[in-house]
């Protein structure tokens, strides 16, 4: 259990186990900021995303480079390749975001934790093999 939470690891396995802490933990900043941007400050439910999204994104960055992921490319490369992916996990956010809420008729905080648990399994493959690999 020791090499599950302490050390670096190359183990897809384990960097997935770890990973699901931290996508956690960003999903809890995401959902959060969201709803409070949008219950609270009444902001329009796609820049809501936008917003909670960019910050959750900082916080899972932070911490997967401490915990979770090697790199393995110099600092810039990098960054424009983890820019790249959360670009796209942002369009698959708010894809995901629109067609729940204005075809299916989802609320918006339901509609926000289904695309958190499909955009989790994006990031994670995306960089697990383009960024960290």
């Amino acid at each position: 259990m020791k090499h599950f939470v302490f050390g670096r690891t190359r183990h897809t396995h384990i960097q997935f186990f770890r990973y699901f802490f931290v996508g956690g933990s960003a999903a809890v900043v995401d959902l959060a900021i969201y709803a409070f941007c949008l219950q609270v400050l009444e902001v329009h439910y796609a820049l809501s995303a936008l917003i909670a999204y960019l910050l959750a994104l900082a916080w899972n960055h932070a911490i997967c480079l401490f915990w979770v992921f090697e790199s393995k490319h110099n600092r810039t490369t990098e960054i424009l390749l983890v820019l790249l992916i959360a670009l796209g996990g942002l369009l698959w956010t708010e894809l995901l975001l629109y067609v729940q809420i204005e075809w299916f008729r989802f609320g918006a905080v339901l509609a926000k934790i289904v695309a958190l648990w499909i955009v989790l399994l994006w990031n994670f493959f995306m960089r697990k093999y383009f960024v960290f690999r």
